[in-house]
């Protein structure tokens, strides 16, 4: 009965194990042995995770380099557009304009100027600069009265005006791209006076950044382009630096109609580059969605490999609790079948 007993006993320590195992692990795997077909499967499931957990990575990693990518083409589509109302004013004239007054909060002709402040329009074809000081009680009125009297005397270009515009703001300009004219005022109901029209840049441009297009995989069988090229955006098929090179030259030196044509090259471009955004956008919301899928897939995954190897905790104490008690009456049984053994002298 002995080597029975010694075998009951080692059965019965290796069960008590286990059972302690299963409740410090949570896992009803701890080695291969525990369950060689949960094993194997619970390898190909880590396998997928790893996968998975690499293309989540790459996804959140490409989002922020193409949601970096979207706002620097919002900024050249901001830029065009500013391009084609330089060249529209600039096929009519030279318009100034205050930075204070909106189309929800327009400035009025009964707007006060602030008393001292004061308003020069230099015009560079007369070579003649009216200075405007304003007194108490003075408003935008007093002042376009003045801008008249101006023209009058031939201070100013003809044409000259200073009015209210659509956005709310005050506009000083004039009506011929032969007449230019700088504006200042340091009055704060109208705040500093932007020029709308002509340019200081250089008249040459030329594209010198890189035309690879880079991709990385977010799927097993998905992969998506990370850039958009510099050269598809601005210089193949409709050539943006070129017409804003045509832009340039015709509002240096050009005929209205000149001006009015280049504008229009610039509208071509910015239509161009907006399709261009339409992909990269379509993109962004194939890998907003690649990466709801992913984040499932991570929990489905998860859910797999606790079915896999976990354990229920309430079943595992229970199974302790009772490989305890088992365990016991081994240990009892064994004492009375052994009594010239080491039990005698733990007596």
């Amino acid at each position: 009965m002995i080597p029975d007993v010694q075998y009951a006993m080692q059965q019965s320590q290796q069960n008590l194990s286990a059972a302690l195992q299963q409740v410090s692990t949570g896992l009803r795997v701890n080695q291969l042995s525990d369950d060689p077909a949960a094993s194997a499967n619970m390898v190909a499931s880590l396998a997928t995770s790893a996968n998975v957990d690499q293309y989540t990575s790459n996804v959140s990693s490409v989002l922020s380099q193409m949601q970096t990518a979207d706002s620097a083409i919002g900024s050249i589509v901001t830029s065009l557009n500013s391009a084609v109302t330089l060249g529209t004013e600039g096929a009519t004239g030279t318009t100034y304009t205050s930075s204070n007054g909106s189309a929800a909060s327009p400035l009025s002709t009964s707007t006060a100027l602030t008393a001292g402040s004061v308003t020069t329009i230099s015009d560079a074809t007369t070579g003649e600069t009216m200075t405007f000081k304003a007194a108490a009680g003075d408003t935008i009125a007093t002042l376009q009265s003045a801008v008249a009297s101006a023209v009058s005397a031939g201070t100013l270009s003809a044409g000259t005006a200073a009015t209210i515009n659509a956005a709310g703001q005050l506009s000083i300009s004039t009506n011929s791209s032969a007449a230019g004219i700088v504006v200042s005022s340091n009055s704060a109901a109208l705040g500093s006076m932007t020029a709308a029209s002509g340019t200081e840049v250089a008249n040459a441009y030329a594209y010198v950044g890189n035309r690879s297009v880079n991709s990385v995989q977010v799927g097993d069988s998905l992969s998506v382009a990370t850039n958009l090229p510099g050269s598809n955006l601005l210089t193949s098929g409709t050539n943006v630096i070129a017409a804003l090179n045509g832009l340039i030259t015709a509002l240096q030196g050009g005929t209205t109609a000149e001006i009015g044509t280049a504008a229009s090259a610039i509208t071509t471009a910015l239509n161009a580059v907006s399709n261009q955004r339409i992909s990269l956008d379509s993109t962004l919301s194939q890998l907003e969605s690649q990466e709801s899928y992913l984040s499932q897939e991570t929990l489905t995954l998860s859910t797999e490999q606790t079915s896999l190897v976990g354990v229920n905790l309430a079943t595992a104490a229970t199974n302790l609790s009772a490989a305890e008690t088992t365990n016991s009456a081994v240990l009892a049984a064994a004492a009375k079948v052994m009594p010239n053994t080491l039990f005698d002298y733990l007596k």
